[in-house]
């Protein structure tokens, strides 16, 4: 099945040669003309215009198209068939014009063993009167013979501010202002060697009003290869002119007044910070005594609970003498040695001592107990001394006020 294609050809056209226009007033900006004065290209009716520019804003120039009255042309062939050894054979040709300048070429081959080149040396001065040094410099009667056709002839360009003469001859276009020597048409085809001919087709009067319309006809026809030639190098800086000495005390100048600033504000740095330590010291210090004195109150009280670690508190040995006493005995002495209690003391008539022990086995409290020494009787009574060691378990605070109360009750019973 056959599927057609419904995007008109001009939605192609018309994104592009809008993109085209856009580029053409872009690289126009960029570039002027130079003939008695300086001019840039301005858009006007779907083309440009050469508007001339003034003092206070003068453009900064890429490209620049030199009026013919400001370069020397000349072409000569050589009969040379590498364009390579033609380029080494070139430098050492100094017979391209009356006087030393900057020089533009473009190369053409005529047939396979011979190129012809046409030289334009313009004044040095001309360029450095620009404001700014353009990268392409594009000689006018170049880009006016590239708006020619073939079968012209000859041709009569009114410019901005003069009349130019173009031939085609066998030698390439030739081209010259016209002036006293050479004030038509006529004049210079015999001055260069052309035919004179007064065909319609072959000769060609460019009108001013067209000028810039054929300047930028010329523009389009060229392609990126043809501007080789034109470049302009970047100028050379000439060492041995340079104002060394001066250059010399500049710098040292400058350098001496940045160490100098640079060192004072070190000083006023350095000046800050100490002064911010000076003032501080005095915190530190009051710091580094108070941490001082805080481990020395630490180290204080870890010799104080050093005891406690290792000692048995001796108030829980009350609540179980108080049970002895409770039953008839009496105490005469309480030892502690090493965690082990020791209680000396007598039975009444009415107990044992043999009781007494029994009744201290019997607290939960207490382990191991027995009698240190044999029990002794004395005056009726018996003497005894009885150790024993305590338990793990906790005392209980109740159990020890309980046997407290019960001794004071049997203490007042007595009494009565």
């Amino acid at each position: 099945m056959q599927q057609t294609n419904n995007i008109s050809p001009q939605k192609i056209t018309k994104p592009l040669a809008r993109f085209t226009t856009f580029i053409e007033k872009l690289l126009a900006n960029q570039g002027g003309y130079l003939s008695d004065a300086l001019y840039t290209f301005q858009p006007h009716n779907d083309n440009f215009k050469l508007q001339p520019t003034s003092k206070e804003s003068v453009p900064r120039l890429r490209w620049l198209i030199l009026g013919r009255e400001h370069y020397f042309e000349t072409s000569k062939d050589y009969p040379i068939a590498n364009k390579r050894d033609l380029k080494q054979a070139l430098l050492f040709d100094d017979s391209k014009a009356p006087f030393e300048g900057i020089t533009l070429q473009h190369v053409e081959r005529i047939n396979e063993q011979s190129h012809r080149v046409t030289f334009w040396v313009i004044n040095p001065k001309i360029i450095e009167a620009l404001p700014s040094r353009p990268w392409l410099i594009l000689p006018e009667s170049y880009i006016l013979a590239k708006a020619l056709t073939k079968n012209i002839k000859l041709a009569t360009v009114e410019a901005i501010n003069k009349t130019l003469f173009m031939s085609n001859t066998g030698q390439g276009v030739i081209s010259g202002i016209k002036s006293q020597q050479t004030s038509t048409i006529e004049n210079f085809s015999f001055s260069t060697g052309s035919p004179f001919t007064q065909k319609s087709e072959e000769y060609l009067n460019v009108l001013s009003t067209e000028f810039a319309s054929f300047l930028q006809a010329g523009l389009k026809s060229l392609n990126v290869s043809q501007l080789q030639g034109f470049l302009i190098k970047a100028k050379k800086i000439k060492w041995k002119n340079y104002p060394w000495q001066q250059a010399s005390l500049i710098t040292v100048s400058v350098f001496s007044l940045y160490i100098t600033l640079s060192s004072a504000w070190l000083f006023f740095e350095q000046h800050q910070i100490d002064q911010q330590l000076t003032e501080q010291t005095s915190a530190v210090n009051q710091a580094l005594t108070m941490q001082k004195q805080h481990q020395k109150q630490i180290r204080w009280q870890k010799q104080l609970t050093a005891p406690l670690l290792t000692k048995e508190p001796f108030w829980n040995v009350w609540p179980v003498v108080l049970e002895s006493i409770s039953i008839g005995a009496t105490i005469k002495a309480i030892h502690y040695k090493k965690s082990q209690i020791t209680l000396q003391g007598t039975a009444d008539k009415a107990v044992r001592a043999t009781d007494i022990l029994a009744k201290l086995s019997g607290n939960r409290y207490v382990v191991q107990a027995s009698f240190s020494k044999p029990v002794r009787k004395y005056r009726g009574k018996e003497e005894f001394s009885i150790h024993f060691n305590f338990s793990d378990a906790e005392f209980d605070a109740d159990i020890v006020k309980e046997t407290v109360q019960q001794q004071q009750g049997g203490s007042h019973a007595a009494a009565k």
